[in-house]
């Protein structure tokens, strides 16, 4: 299935990887986050989110919730694991190149005994923050939301959607993947890991890979107060787009969080919430810049910056 933008042109390329300048209305947009904290809080108050359990329900009913409130028509896509099911939730923002995408995910559930505040509360806020900033602007490449089930098993939930639910005339320009986003408290959270594909089989998406992330790193240098730190990517909801020749980066975080994970002390009041606004505004000013937004990046900026 063809999904890829595999012949990219050169200029096509240079657009996305040599136009890191400062864009005033971009830093503008990022001074929107807000309420992180209340979000965190509320999903981190529906407990333990493991498939099959109610909690999970009840948390997905909330997103939703939240997309409807926000002004979108979510899809909920539901696939079973054994006797029980999971569930992704799917919300698009219409490009005016039709059929051309880049895919932000973020699981939503947990392990058994963990509330998942950061992992991966962390990534779900994430994507309601950006759904809520750019409902009423306009891009050219389509944005599609997706809040996947069952990560924690597996990466099930976004293997169900590239095997069953993505359409073959989709051509996806990028997956962005946010997993693991808060910082922990008392640590140094100053740095952020931007993940690339190195992944030999297949190999094919390497390249394209490694310069999106390279742009996603110069844009966290750019509208963030983080250090970007290139790394590889590993064991996350991006790894069956990988898998099928996708081109694919995240955002995880880079100080060590070992001592909450995957574990009843995964809280709010273990993360940094401050660190972790400033991945939000990271990962909101890549969607703009990669979905090519209206008034956000234009061509004279582009060329200009390409000539210096």
């Amino acid at each position: 299935m063809q999904r890829v933008f595999y012949f990219l042109s050169i200029f096509f390329i240079s657009l996305f990887v040599n136009a890191q300048v400062f864009n005033q209305a971009i830093a503008n947009e990022t001074q929107r986050v807000d309420s992180v904290i209340n979000l965190l809080v509320e999903y981190e108050n529906f407990g333990p989110k493991p498939t099959g359990s109610p909690a999970l329900v009840e948390t997905l009913e909330w997103i939703v919730n939240k997309y409807e409130y926000y002004g979108y028509s979510p899809v909920v896509d539901t696939f079973k694991i054994g006797s029980n099911e999971s569930y992704n939730i799917i919300i698009e923002k219409q490009g005016s190149d039709l059929n051309q995408w880049m895919i932000i995910g973020a699981h939503f559930d947990s392990v058994d005994e963990s509330p998942g505040a950061n992992d991966n509360g962390s990534g779900v806020v994430t994507t309601l923050q950006i759904a809520r900033i750019i409902k009423d602007l306009n891009p050219k490449i389509g944005v599609r939301i997706i809040n996947f089930g069952a990560e924690e098993q597996g990466f099930i939930g976004s293997s169900h959607y590239v095997r069953n639910t993505l359409s073959s005339s989709d051509s996806i320009l990028l997956m962005l993947n946010l997993d693991q986003l808060g910082g922990t408290r008392g640590k140094d959270n100053s740095k952020i890991y931007c993940e690339l594909d190195d992944d030999i089989s297949p190999s094919s998406n390497n390249a394209l890979s490694s310069l999106m992330t390279d742009t996603l790193s110069k844009i966290i240098s750019i509208y963030t107060d983080l250090t970007p730190v290139i790394s590889d990517a590993y064991s996350s909801d991006y790894v069956p787009f990988e898998n099928e020749g996708m081109i694919i980066t995240g955002l995880y975080q880079e100080s060590d969080y070992s001592d909450h994970y995957h574990s009843s002390t995964d809280l709010v009041s273990n993360m940094d919430v401050d660190a972790t606004v400033e991945v939000i505004k990271g990962a909101l000013a890549a969607t703009l810049y990669f979905s090519k937004m209206d008034g956000f990046v234009s061509v004279n900026e582009i060329v200009d910056h390409h000539h210096e």
